[in-house]
Order: structure tokens, then C-alpha cells, then sequence
């Protein structure tokens, strides 16, 4: 049994984290039949690993906790991986990784419910045309910092990058068009290529 328990199944923001232990190569066990829509995560039990009530959460020798992001960073701190040694560096993959769940992640959940998950019945255009509208100026953001660097943090794809690229795969998965933005197409392809990426 490993120390380390993933708590969400991987078609939610587990993915992330998931994604994130491939890629540190690293045992865990996988409690993925938690009904995140029906109740489970609100019990006393799953309350105490998360006191947010989300997946994914985790359980670690050290720590429970939840929040996909802060667990990526948490698990590169940890075993020294995928994270830079220097203050400076560590700074940015924290800009990065706030500024993708404040920026991206709501407009971009918005697209893919109503654009392509949700029951055509109860899809709304309006939603649609607003999360565009809303992803214009992130989206240039990235491109226009991409148009210079392969990677967001230093020479090396980072947990900045796959704390960014799993939140654009929403896009991917619901066909967002990014041909406005082609340096971010073709980042979200070297991150989205990648083995660990492959979650099921």
C-alpha cells in the first residue's frame, strides 16, 4: 500500500493530479469511485481529507488536502521534481498555476458543458459566445508569452505547465477553437503528448 491516496475519478480535476504522478513516476493508490455529483464528497469521512467538499483530494504520509493545483505543487516540492530550486522560479510557477485557475478555468468549464457535455436541451448559446469572449484575452496572454518560450517556467516543461495545460485540455476535449492562438496550440500538443498525460 503506497502513502499516497488519490482521491476522484480521472474524468474529473483528478486528472490532474493523476497526470501529475505519472509524470513524477511515483506509487499511489487510486480511490476513483467517489460519485462527486451524488453526495460522496460530502460525507464526514471524505470531509475530513478535504474540508471543500471537491475531488480531487489526497492522502500523504505528511498532509490531506485538496485543490488540484496546490496538490501538483505540494507533490513536485516533495520529490523534487518538475519544480525550480530557486525562489524566483517557484514564484512564477505559482503565478502561473493562480493565474490559469482565475483567469482560464471557470470560462473554460463553461465552453465545455455547454458546447459539448451538457444535453443538447439544456445548452445554451449565450454561455458559449460569453466563455469566447471571456478566454480572448487569457488565451493572448499565453500565446503572445509562448511566441518567445517553449516552456513557462525555465528551459524545462514544469508542474506550472501541466497545472496549465490540463486546465486547457477542457478546451481540447470540447474542440475550442484555438486557431486565433497557434503558439498555444501547439503548446497544449508537447504537453498533451506527453505519456504521463494519458490518464484513464
Amino acid at each position: 500500500m503506497s502513502d499516497l491516496t488519490i482521491m476522484g475519478p480521472a474524468a474529473s480535476r483528478a486528472m490532474r493530479t493523476l497526470w501529475m504522478a505519472g509524470e513524477l513516476g511515483i506509487d499511489f493508490d487510486h480511490k476513483a469511485d467517489i460519485n462527486f455529483r451524488g453526495g460522496d464528497c460530502r460525507t464526514p469521512e471524505y470531509l475530513a481529507v478535504n474540508r471543500a467538499g471537491r475531488v480531487p483530494a489526497i492522502k500523504d504520509s505528511a498532509i490531506s488536502m485538496g485543490e488540484s493545483c496546490a496538490i501538483n505543487i505540494y507533490l513536485a516540492k516533495k520529490h523534487k521534481k518538475l519544480i525550480p530550486s530557486d525562489l524566483v522560479g517557484e514564484t512564477k510557477v505559482l503565478e502561473w498555476s493562480f493565474w490559469v485557475m482565475t483567469e482560464v478555468e471557470k470560462p473554460m468549464l463553461n465552453y465545455l458543458f455547454h458546447a459539448a457535455m451538457l444535453p443538447e436541451d439544456q445548452r445554451k448559446q449565450e454561455v458559449v459566445e460569453q466563455a469566447v469572449a471571456d478566454l480572448a484575452w487569457p488565451l493572448e496572454v499565453l500565446d503572445t508569452y509562448l511566441a518567445k518560450h517553449r516552456w513557462l517556467v525555465g528551459d524545462d516543461f514544469s508542474v506550472a505547465d501541466l497545472n496549465v495545460a490540463a486546465v486547457l485540455a477542457w478546451g481540447k476535449m470540447s474542440k475550442f477553437d484555438f486557431s486565433a492562438t497557434p503558439h498555444v496550440a501547439e503548446y497544449m500538443d508537447r504537453c498533451l503528448g506527453r505519456p504521463a498525460a494519458k490518464v484513464r
